[in-house]
């Protein structure tokens, strides 16, 4: 139910806004400070545009501008910054930061437990701005867990799924739970914790039978998150540190592969015959096999730093990443999609925004440095239907990013995202026409002419021939010039 602020409340809210609605922001804000007591984070001088310099912060100031953010940091800047303004009521911060943060959800975790501190640190409201355009969904599942309230021009709302810093980072799953239930009943607050006395003693005791649970609210940060990056080489942080394969007595190749196949079995897991086969397609015994698969196994758990980092159910393995984990795939196709249905709503400027971050996460081709003869197993074709899709979400990704640059008057740029799908496929018609129409657009209809040889030249090479909608666009260009 929306209210007022109460007095000597502690206000750590999120305002989740599409900015263009004129008004929204400005009256959510007004609930908290007049306008001339208002002081804003952000680099987007669009963003509440009649805030003067004075009361302006940029996120080089804050300690925002980093991946991944660093929380103390981040803190102890601004609190230099707010400690120099005068008759200062409220903090406004834009979260667009979070766009190039390419850490996941932890930055955006850290930064609720930063909110918190400064709201208590100069007991005033601090308002977390999330342009909704901006904003893809695993972010909007963190700032579930990272604001007390949020803020509407309604009233304020309390959040039943704000969960303080100190618990988000270490506490356990039932400690989670425990003050969440506690918030939205009181009465239960004393029942759960009765209950956790016991369980003490048992935590850790029992094996793990059951999958831990998946990234979602709530979940518990205990162990140190994994941070995957599938799209080019395959890098994995633990902790803020990247693993290292090479350790001695093991085979790194096989180590790594490993790791690769059972991140995209995902919770089915994979059989212990399939893994051999994999690993091993040279005709050992099943005996030798299982011997060799035990000893990669024991290597990757001691590579991830956990025991049990790959659990074993009869004859089946799988990963068991702590939850809070991030994955660059979901991340990249979060982004794709959200760019496109910016762009077709004509939000050309937070399209460009999303586009570059997406541009940016995207390394190259999945798994990319794996040895072909794991990724193209003639027993098992794990990798290459997901890493062609993934490509061709990549080019699409790229010649898209074109059209918008084309549509805000940035012909260069447009050019450049054309040559980098083209440099993924150089027969993408996609692309090709995209870039056809840049040069007529520059005036360089012999570099069109050019464009249109290299692309029948790649359709050659792969005995493809050409489109009727791209030779349609080819005559019409030449016409045009």
């Amino acid at each position: 139910m929306a209210r007022k602020p109460k007095p000597d409340e502690r206000i750590n809210a999120a305002l989740i806004a599409d900015f263009a609605v004129a008004g929204f922001v400005a009256k959510a804000l007004a609930l908290m400070a007049s306008p001339g007591k208002t002081w804003l984070v952000s680099d987007d001088l669009r963003l509440l545009p009649d805030m003067p310099a004075a009361r302006r912060i940029s996120f080089d100031q804050a300690g925002l501008d980093h991946s991944p953010m660093d929380p103390e940091e981040a803190f102890v800047r601004l609190r230099q910054e707010l400690e120099k303004a005068r008759g200062i009521a409220a903090l406004v911060v834009d979260m667009g930061w979070v766009v190039g943060n390419l850490q996941g959800v932890t930055g955006l975790e850290n930064w609720g437990g930063v909110a918190d501190r400064l709201a208590a640190h100069f007991d005033l409201p601090v308002i977390s701005l999330y342009n909704q355009d901006l904003t893809i969904e695993e972010q909007i599942q963190a700032a579930l867990r990272a604001h007390r309230q949020f803020l509407a021009p309604s009233g304020l709302y309390e959040n039943p799924y704000w969960i303080p810093a100190s618990l988000l980072e270490g506490g356990a799953l039932d400690e989670q739970l425990s003050f969440m239930l506690g918030r939205v009943v009181p009465d239960y607050t004393g029942l759960l914790a009765r209950r956790q006395q016991g369980q003490m003693f048992a935590r850790g005791a029992t094996p793990s039978w059951l999958a831990p649970p998946r990234a979602g609210l709530g979940n518990p940060a205990k162990a140190a998150r994994w941070h995957v990056h599938c799209l080019g080489r395959l890098k994995v942080f633990i902790g803020g540190q990247e693993v290292n394969w090479q350790l001695p007595g093991g085979a790194p190749k096989k180590t790594r592969t490993l790791f690769a196949y059972l991140l995209q079995s995902g919770d089915k897991g994979a059989h212990a015959d399939q893994l051999g086969e994999l690993l091993w397609p040279e005709g050992e015994s099943e005996e030798v096999k299982r011997t060799r698969l035990h000893h990669t196994v024991a290597m990757l758990r001691k590579t991830l730093g956990e025991p049990g980092a790959v659990e074993r159910v009869g004859e089946t393995y799988r990963l068991s990443a702590p939850p809070g984990s991030w994955i660059d795939i979901d991340t990249f196709e979060q982004l794709c999609r959200r760019g496109l249905s910016l762009y077709k709503r004509g939000e050309l400027n937070a399209a460009l925004r999303v586009y570059a971050a997406a541009d940016q996460l995207y390394g190259g081709d999945l798994f990319e440095d794996l040895p072909l003869e794991y990724v193209r197993s003639e027993t098992d074709d794990w990798c290459m239907p997901r890493r062609i899709w993934l490509r061709e979400m990549a080019v699409k990704l790229q010649y898209d990013f074109s059209k918008v640059c084309m549509s805000s008057g940035r012909t260069r740029e447009a050019l450049a995202h054309c040559q980098k799908a083209l440099s993924i496929d150089p027969a993408s018609e996609g692309a090709n026409a995209e870039a056809m129409k840049i040069f007529v657009a520059q005036g360089r209809l012999d570099a069109m002419h050019r464009q249109y040889r290299q692309y029948r030249a790649a359709l050659e090479a792969i005995g493809a021939s050409e489109g009727l909608e791209i030779k349609s666009l080819y005559r019409e260009l030449s016409k045009a010039g």
